[in-house]
């Protein structure tokens, strides 16, 4: 969701509609959106979407000393953890003693969680694309693993594909039942303002930190597609998408065709560099084909992730997705 302002209790109360299956996260933001020393805490962070970098520069600090009494309410460090209802006075203290340390933290960090589940509902969507052969470009790839999005395993509802793999993705699938096909990747080509490395571990901690806590099984899928994904062959571009999609797109072999795909992502760009965005991509139409696939939150009120897809600069909504890919709902209709 977009932030036009300064953070508000009004905006923690809508973004916390979103804490799926997070109590801790729903109570921790409804206790920093009602106390004044917290809120002013936040409000100090520019990264967006401030929640998310402030609860995971939180998490990051805890994982690193886990004698610390907040520690012990959270269910990625202990194995009991204490109930949520008691949590406040550990929390009020810790994050304002080390309220400096979260701010650097959060405004030095970026949101990038890598959550390959999301791959349920981008996977549809690009086999909505009018060829079955193309080179892949992910605005926003944290650590690139949604690239290998055709090494997965599917179940979505009574359909599978994919390769036999130790990674298995399911979804149920309210909707029209997924249109699946073969497809030829490429090239595989990801762009982030901050390219995770698999091979830092302080960056590994940080991607860790920002699976919530109570997410034991979105935890162990991101070490599996860490461990899966080692052997794929991926181009990362550190960098602004602004600065570098343009000339990634034009060092692609010659009107060959292309899927930008991007999830959770263009939330944390404005209204103007998300036009800006779009019409890097429509210049490039001009020597390939380009097929966008889209999972986003754009709109605060929006209750879902949209899945958009589409070859001009309107995409149409193909249906709509858990964010963390738990049941994609599609809409064939759409396309007409």
């Amino acid at each position: 969701m977009t932030l036009p302002g300064p953070v508000t209790a009004e905006y923690l109360r809508a973004w916390a509609r979103h804490t799926h299956r997070s109590p801790l996260y729903a109570h921790l933001i409804e206790l920093t959106a009602s106390h004044p020393d917290l809120l002013a805490i936040i409000q100090r962070i520019h990264n967006r979407p401030p929640p998310n970098v402030y609860l995971a520069a939180i998490h990051y600090l805890l994982t690193g000393d886990q004698q610390e009494t907040l520690a012990h309410y959270y269910a990625s460090i202990v194995d009991e953890p204490r109930p949520v209802d008691e949590v406040d006075g550990s929390f009020i203290e810790f994050v304002t003693t080390h309220q400096d340390r979260i701010v650097e933290i959060a405004n030095a960090r970026l949101t990038q969680t890598n959550e390959c589940r999301r791959c349920v509902a981008l996977l549809p969507g690009m086999m909505t694309a009018p060829f079955d052969v193309f080179h892949l470009v992910e605005i926003g790839t944290s650590a690139g693993l949604n690239l290998s999005i055709d090494r997965y395993r599917y179940v979505l509802g009574d359909s599978t594909w994919g390769p036999q793999s130790d990674l298995v993705l399911s979804a149920a699938t309210p909707g029209d039942p997924p249109r699946l096909r073969e497809i030829t990747i490429e090239s595989r080509t990801g762009i982030d303002i901050n390219i995770i490395d698999r091979d830092d571990p302080d960056e590994l901690r940080w991607l860790d930190a920002l699976v919530w806590p109570e997410h034991e099984e979105r935890r162990a899928r991101l070490q599996a597609a860490l461990e899966l994904t080692r052997e794929v062959e991926v181009n990362l571009v550190e960098g602004s998408v602004l600065d570098t999609l343009g000339p990634v797109l034009a060092g692609l072999p010659d009107g060959e065709p292309v899927v930008v795909m991007n999830s959770f992502v263009l939330n944390q760009l404005d209204p103007a560099q998300r036009d800006r965005v779009s019409g890097i991509i429509d210049e490039a139409r001009s020597s390939r084909r380009i097929y966008r696939v889209s999972l986003e939150f754009i709109d605060k009120d929006d209750d879902w992730a949209r899945l958009e897809v589409g070859e001009g600069m309107e995409l149409t909504p193909l249906g709509t997705a858990h964010p963390h890919g738990e049941w994609v709902e599609l809409d064939y209709s759409t396309l007409g």
